[in-house]
């Protein structure tokens, strides 16, 4: 089978030569140490990570570009990136893509910005973000779309069509600490960027998939921390179900059968939800939040779960990768619908050689 063949199948729970060899994603910071103990410096420009490591293409957040990624622009345009407000010789201040205006340290590592403010407040604030958020803008589509397709005719790879959920797009222009006051504060402004969003969501995909054959959703959502999500269930089921079902109709009728969402942190009490609207893949179950994709996998039998390995485990040397593996696949091959990936991105404290050995020894369980 090739890659293509094999996902769509095992996201069916169908028959397959092997589980998908998938992986979370590769931080940048320990992709430079990883430099250092020996991993060749044409990797990942000339050299892909799934062919240095044997994985299958189309992995979800490793497949963040074309051909594996559709390549849609969904940002503001023109975006607020190129604005800076402070630099100094430790740091700079500056906005993101949304607007958000944050603070960047020049050295060690920083997966996010410590933010200062946001770009939407208020709806006088969404009305002028949403000027540069026009779904038929054609530098939305990449440069190169036409040879893309091309290329997708022939493929032996999944695609996927990545886009934003309703918590992420409120969260990226308001932050969360706004966002969670305005589920009370300002619900209608909350319902009309929410209804926003949809419409843009169906527009600015409608080219794509009247073209290209796309093979899963990926929507980033992001709405949980350590203990809990950031949104209750009842306004989960309020403000964005009713959105999830109609792009998911939508992308139903063009179709595409498979829809996954990505979200950090304990997201326990959102997974029926997301069942109920359709969703079947779920990542990245993390162990430090903890989500067991044992215990998951028992509770919900048709869902297909992508991650669950715990990350520091895997930077503790052979032993301790042995057991964590063994604790997390053992109980689930029987089961199947499980893509066993590290639980987010490679750490800077695991070492290239912990991470071959892990994926040397989770092929050996997981793939008898």
């Amino acid at each position: 089978m090739n890659d293509r063949e094999r996902f769509l199948s095992y996201a069916r729970f169908g028959a397959v030569d092997r589980p998908p060899r998938w992986e979370w994603a590769f931080r940048p910071e320990t992709t430079a140490l990883w430099y250092e103990q020996g991993l060749p410096s044409t990797v990942p420009e000339e050299i892909r990570w799934d062919e240095y490591f044997k994985l299958d293409r189309g992995a979800a957040c490793m497949a963040h570009l074309p051909p594996t990624r559709l390549g849609v622009n969904l940002y503001p345009l023109p975006d607020f990136s190129q604005e800076v407000v402070e630099e100094t010789d430790k740091y700079v201040i500056k906005k993101n893509e949304w607007g958000a205006v944050g603070r960047w340290i020049k050295k060690g590592v920083q997966s996010i910005p410590q933010f200062i403010s946001f770009g939407v407040q208020n709806r006088e604030d969404f009305l002028q973000c949403k000027r540069r958020l026009d779904p038929l803008e054609p530098k939305r589509y990449p440069s190169n779309w036409e040879q893309l397709k091309q290329g997708w005719k022939e493929r032996d790879y999944p695609v996927c069509l990545w886009t934003l959920g309703w918590y992420a797009v409120l969260r990226e222009m308001m932050g969360v600490e706004e966002l969670s006051v305005s589920f009370y504060d300002q619900p209608k402004l909350l319902e009309e960027i929410s209804e926003f969003w949809t419409d843009f969501t169906i527009k600015v995909f409608g080219r794509a998939l009247d073209e290209v054959e796309v093979d899963y959703v990926l929507f980033w959502e992001d709405l949980a921390f350590k203990t809990s999500s950031l949104v209750s269930p009842s306004h989960f089921k309020h403000f964005f179900v009713k959105h999830y079902q109609r792009v998911l109709d939508y992308f139903r009728s063009k179709g595409i059968e498979n829809f996954m969402v990505d979200s950090d942190g304990n997201i326990e009490e959102i997974i029926p939800l997301w069942l109920d609207v359709g969703v079947n893949i779920l990542g990245p179950f993390e162990v430090a939040a903890d989500m067991d994709v044992v215990k998951t996998g028992r509770e919900y039998k048709e869902l297909i779960m992508v991650g669950g390995i715990d990350k520091r485990e895997i930077a503790r040397g052979s032993k301790a990768i042995e057991t964590e593996v063994l604790r997390r696949v053992v109980p689930l091959v029987e089961r199947r619908g499980f893509l066993p990936t590290l639980d987010h991105s490679t750490i800077p404290e695991l070492s290239l050689a912990d991470f071959r050995y892990y994926r040397e020894f989770l092929g050996k369980v997981g793939e008898k």
